[in-house]
């Protein structure tokens, strides 16, 4: 696997964590905190930044998309990922 994909994977990875933290209500992500997953979590979910500056997320979630905006998360995802570049 090139680092390059690596990266990315990683990245992904993250993002997909911090989604899940976000949809399940919880505002921050830190290395010591469990959260619970809703009952009903089943499935695939994808997640991305669609604007850095505006703090919005886009959960993809079996077919269907939101939006959820959360300015703190966004930048530590932002500097985790800058972090991760090197």
């Amino acid at each position: 696997m090139t680092e390059a994909t690596r990266r990315g994977f990683i990245t992904a990875a993250g993002l997909g964590t911090a989604a899940a933290l976000a949809v399940g209500g919880q505002g921050a992500l830190t290395a010591d905190a469990a959260p619970a997953l809703p009952s009903d979590a089943d499935g695939d979910l994808v997640a991305y930044v669609r604007d850095v500056r505006k703090g919005e997320l886009v959960l993809m979630v079996e077919g269907h998309e939101v939006v959820v905006t959360d300015k703190k998360l966004v930048a530590r995802l932002a500097a985790a990922f800058a972090q991760a570049r090197g």
